[in-house]
C-alpha cells in the first residue's frame, strides 16, 4: 500500500459487513463480534493511509477517487439506515459504522482536493489571460 494505494479494498470489506447488518436478536451477538472489529480495522487502515497522500500525484489521486466514487452513494444509503438507530444494544456498532463513514468521506474529499490541485489555476486562467493583455502591462513583455 506504500506506493500503490487502493482504498477500495478496505471499503469493500466493510461495505459487505455493513450491508449485511440485521437487527434480529438471534444472530446479533455473533454478527456484532465479527462486524465491529472488521469495521474498526478498515477505519484504521483508511485513516492511516492519509499519511501517503503526500506521495500521490494529482492523476493518481483522481484514479483513487474515481475507484471509490461509485461507492459513496451506497455508503450514504447505509448511513441513512444506521444513523437513526437509538437502541442501546446497537450503539457500539453504530459508532463504529459512523466512524467508518466519516473516514471514507474524509479520504474521498482529500483525494478530490489532490486531484483538483490545478483546478483553481484552470478556473483563473481565462481571467489572468484577459488581464495580461492590457496595454498597461506591455512592459512585462520585455522581461
Amino acid at each position: 500500500m506504500v506506493h500503490n494505494l487502493t482504498y477500495s479494498t478496505s471499503i469493500f470489506e466493510s461495505l459487505g459487513v455493513l450491508s449485511s447488518f440485521n437487527i434480529a436478536e438471534t444472530i446479533w451477538k455473533k454478527y456484532e463480534k465479527f462486524a465491529i472489529p472488521k469495521i474498526n480495522e478498515s477505519t484504521v487502515i483508511l485513516r492511516g493511509s492519509v499519511y501517503y497522500f503526500k506521495d500521490l500525484t494529482p492523476s493518481q489521486a483522481a484514479r483513487e477517487a474515481n475507484s471509490i466514487g461509485s461507492l459513496i452513494p451506497v455508503l450514504a444509503k447505509l448511513r441513512s439506515v444506521i444513523e437513526p438507530i437509538r437502541e442501546n444494544q446497537f450503539i457500539e456498532f453504530k459508532n463504529a459504522a459512523l466512524d467508518f463513514f466519516d473516514a471514507v468521506d474524509f479520504l474521498y474529499s482529500n483525494l478530490q482536493d489532490i486531484a483538483d490541485i490545478h483546478g483553481s489555476y484552470e478556473l483563473s486562467k481565462s481571467v489572468l489571460a484577459a488581464d495580461w493583455d492590457k496595454a498597461e502591462d506591455e512592459h512585462w513583455n520585455n522581461y
